[in-house]
């Protein structure tokens, strides 16, 4: 399996109407003689002249030998239709799973083609508007996955529309193709950014929780004394009994939960979805527990790739109309 970049146009005013009232969106599909359309390219339209010429040339010279060639090569093309046809119709298509992204990527879409029983296809091709065809061939095995990616514009929901199964086997000829709407929508998250790292707000003792020798109300441990140290430090008794100064050693504690806060963040809308998107990111990478609060929203702090998505989902969605079913 192989790649082309083919740029493509996705069908549009009636002839768009008109196609999804004959195909309309589905998960799973068969192709059919009702999904497929064919034509001859361009290919096929001078072979098919030189048919006609073949043909003139043989009457204005009563030349059986030319009748040959031109009825030869005229049944080739009619064997040609029925091939490039056949190489379409029984596959069937269906979506095997939806990925996501980030705003500026590409989003992953994975179709599966099915063949039927006993019957190989070769040089058919598979894409969505603005996105890179890829090739499939289903042979020994009685389907194949093909990844499909769609770039990413703008964060919500991402739906490619329709999607261009074509195939110019076995001479090129001719070209039979449709337009299969698979229902596929992908999540796009805000592109995000790292400028404001995330901080964790100081809070009462915890289980697990940081060390700040910075120096709070609450005593920690003793040390040797340093020159600076505060002398109301100084634990005296230990002095006579030893002759060495020892300071007590005092600590906050440092919750390594934290909320990312709408308010704690500047810039426009999509800027702030962005910072936040970074500060979750950042988060989820050093494994720490953290929450979301932006207008309209908030989730408790916690950990994991389900509460990380969860989180993203809700930046990605914000302020957006909800999907349509």
């Amino acid at each position: 399996m192989s790649s082309a970049s083919v740029g493509f146009s996705p069908p549009g005013g009636r002839f768009k109407r008109w196609i999804e009232r004959r195909i309309p969106p589905t998960r799973r599909i068969t192709l059919s003689q009702d999904t497929v359309f064919i034509f001859p390219t361009v290919t096929g339209f001078v072979f098919g002249g030189l048919v006609v010429l073949l043909i003139l040339g043989a009457i204005n010279y009563q030349n059986s030998l030319i009748y040959g060639v031109a009825f030869l090569l005229g049944s080739l093309f009619l064997v040609t239709i029925l091939y490039t046809f056949r190489n379409l119709s029984g596959l069937t298509i269906e979506l095997a799973g939806v990925g996501t992204g980030f705003v500026g990527e590409d989003v992953e879409f994975a179709v599966r083609v099915s063949r039927p029983a006993g019957a190989g296809r070769e040089g058919v091709q598979l894409g969505w508007p603005l996105s890179i065809m890829q090739w499939v061939e289903v042979f020994d095995a009685e389907a194949s996955t093909v990844k499909l990616f769609v770039p990413a514009r703008m964060r919500g929901w991402l739906n490619p529309g329709r999607l261009l199964i074509e195939t110019y086997f076995p001479l090129g000829l001719l070209r039979a193709w449709t337009w299969v709407d698979l229902d596929a929508t992908g999540l796009v998250y805000p592109q995000p950014l790292f400028d404001d790292p995330p901080e964790p707000s100081t809070s009462q003792r915890d289980e697990g929780a940081l060390i700040d020798p910075s120096g709070s109300d609450d005593f920690n441990d003793m040390r040797a004394y340093r020159a600076g140290d505060p002398v109301r430090h100084i634990v005296w008794r230990f002095y006579a009994r030893s002759d060495d100064l020892v300071v007590k050693e005092f600590a906050s504690f440092i919750d390594p939960r934290f909320i990312l806060d709408w308010d704690n963040v500047a810039g426009d809308v999509e800027a702030r979805l962005s910072k936040l998107t970074g500060m979750a990111l950042t988060a989820a990478r050093r494994d720490r527990e953290f929450g979301l609060q932006i207008p309209g929203t908030e989730i408790p702090p916690a950990v994991g790739e389900a509460h990380l998505e969860t989180v993203l989902k809700s930046l990605a969605l914000y302020e957006l109309p909800a999907r349509e079913s």
